[in-house]
């Protein structure tokens, strides 16, 4: 190479340094190396950045039947030469190229194809290798001359590099934000638990994530959500034995473990690959840490506990790294830090619908003809909200005003409740209170302002005959136009002491002809999810030969 060739390349290279993007800038450096060398093909490695996280690359120019050789064979047979001037740090020549097949596996291949020669050219800067060039029947070159070319652009890689992490680590943590944000936006448990693996695959760049929970009794490890396995092998609910697999490693030593090669760790539990027919082949396994909350004496105290774990399995591109384990830390950590909460709340939501229906089974339980029927009209007014489409949240109110709507009876004497007979007018006056005691009790409860129409008016008829407060039609609200509805439905279809229950057919043409005093919209609702089977009467859940009293 004369002075004029190398000025050229030189101009050239310094061109190529203005690119910012990875591949492009590695596509003109191979392109440049290839021309500077006269050779007939190329080709480009870019190994795995531990450092920078940056995913591995192979670019191949020049003649069609060396891409379509290199193309097609074990990426180890093409980059035996490469790796090892890498490893070396410097060019590694091979002019006889059957000779040397002996210690770089697939040069005979290639010397099949044509080629005479081959040249591999790291790409030092400060001794440290950026990436391998390595060139195909090279001409009449100086290989001096290569070496200061492949230097001279050895920076300008790095920088890309460096530039293409930070890219990269950018993209991630505004990805990890925006998982963080959608993991905080709801305390459904399940959701939450799906929300993680999916996030922890898609986010990683894995093939599948796997999602479990430590059994505190057994110590067992409990594989809950598992994705992109085979939906027809159920292998959610396996069990891990406690310590065992590389889960059980990182959970039980709360420490992260990557594993690049999973047939060379004997941690590996192989049962879960069994079941599902999956072949794992890496894996980046992290504990899943909850600060848990003690109330009682230490109330408000807090303490960290490993709750399970989450594995990353296979990487899709590249092997997983540090920056990968440190991300699915965060992800993992905020998760399960929601996750407990959750459980709080999940308690807490028991614990209150046990109260409620214990109250109200207390209520039922005055008379034994009424005993259920609480329950029964909040399943009945659940059935009609689902029906009219209303969202998740009104049905759960709607659920509890009906099983409190007639709290108020807590006020009314057991002799007029239980009375089998017609009520005097006095007694009946009496009884037409219970909506309002129930509301005035209830309303002293911040959590139940939206249940309280359930209780304050499921009495109320649109044609202003109910009580009360004689209120009709836009009057009443949707809540007790459906609770009204369920109520009138099982009264109708349950017995009672002064006479035997009615029919849901027949009770479904009464609540038709009286559409006066019944939202016929309601109606028509508990009517559909009763013939779809969503819904049964008292008689109906009765085993035929009991007694339904």
């Amino acid at each position: 190479m004369n002075t004029t060739d190398l000025l050229h390349f030189l101009e050239r290279a310094n061109r190529i340094a203005a690119i910012t993007d990875l591949d492009p800038l590695l596509d003109e450096t191979l392109g440049l190396l290839v021309d500077a060398c006269g050779a007939s093909a190329g080709l480009l490695y870019l190994p795995e950045g531990s450092a920078t996280g940056v995913a591995s690359r192979l670019l191949v120019t020049g003649s069609e039947a060396i891409s379509v050789l290199l193309s097609n064979r074990p990426l180890a047979e093409s980059l035996a030469l490469p790796e090892a001037a890498l490893l070396q740090r410097e060019m590694i020549r091979v002019d006889d190229l059957p000779a040397g097949a002996a210690q770089y596996p697939g040069l005979a291949e290639l010397a099949e194809c044509g080629v005479t020669n081959t040249l591999a050219i790291p790409l030092l800067l400060a001794d440290s290798p950026a990436c391998v060039v390595q060139v195909f029947d090279i001409g009449e070159i100086e290989l001096e001359m290569a070496q200061l070319l492949g230097n001279r652009l050895a920076s300008d890689v790095e920088k890309a590099l460096l530039l293409e992490a930070s890219r990269l680590r950018s993209r991630r943590l505004e990805t990890l934000i925006a998982i963080i944000g959608q993991i905080g936006s709801t305390l459904d448990r399940d959701q939450l638990l799906r929300l993680i693996i999916n996030s922890a695959r898609e986010f990683l760049g894995a093939e599948a994530a796997s999602l479990f929970l430590l059994d505190e009794t057994q110590g067992d490890l409990v594989l809950l959500l598992a994705s992109n396995i085979n939906e027809n092998v159920a292998v959610e609910r396996l069990r891990v034995p406690a310590g065992k697999g590389i889960i059980g490693h990182a959970v039980q030593s709360g420490k992260t473990v990557l594993v690049p090669d999973v047939a060379q760790d004997a941690r590996h539990y192989s049962g879960v690959d069994h079941s599902s027919g999956f072949i794992t082949r890496s894996i980046l396994a992290v504990p899943l840490r909850a600060r848990t909350v003690d109330l009682g004496g230490g109330r408000g105290a807090t303490r960290e506990r490993i709750i399970g774990g989450v594995e990353a399995i296979n990487k899709i591109e590249g092997t997983f790294n540090d920056d990968d384990a440190h991300l699915l830390c965060i992800l993992t950590n905020q998760a399960a830090t929601v996750l407990e909460i959750a459980s709080l709340y999940n308690d807490a939501n028991e614990l209150f619908m046990d109260v409620v229906k214990s109250l109200t089974a207390a209520i039922d339980a005055k008379d034994p003809y009424t005993e259920g029927h609480s329950e029964r009209v909040s399943e009945f007014s659940a059935a009609i909200a689902c029906e009219l489409g209303l969202p998740g949240e009104a049905i759960h109110h709607i659920r509890i005003g009906g099983l409190l709507h007639d709290v108020g009876k807590i006020g009314v004497p057991d002799a007029i409740l239980c009375k089998p007979g017609k009520l005097t007018d006095a007694e009946y006056d009496l009884m037409k209170q219970h909506p309002t005691i129930g509301a005035k009790i209830m309303g002293q409860v911040r959590t139940l302002h939206t249940e309280l129409p359930a209780m304050a008016e499921h009495q109320e008829r649109l044609d202003g005959t109910g009580y009360p407060r004689g209120l009709k039609d836009g009057e009443i609200s949707t809540t007790s136009r459906i609770v009204a509805v369920a109520d009138v439905f099982d009264a109708m279809t349950s017995d009672r002491p002064y006479r035997k229950a009615m029919s849901a057919d027949e009770t479904f043409d009464y609540l038709h002809e009286r559409g006066d005093l019944f939202d016929r919209a309601c109606v028509n609702a508990l009517l559909r999810a009763y013939r779809k089977g969503a819904i049964r009467t008292q008689k109906e859940r009765v085993a035929p030969g009991e007694d339904s009293s």
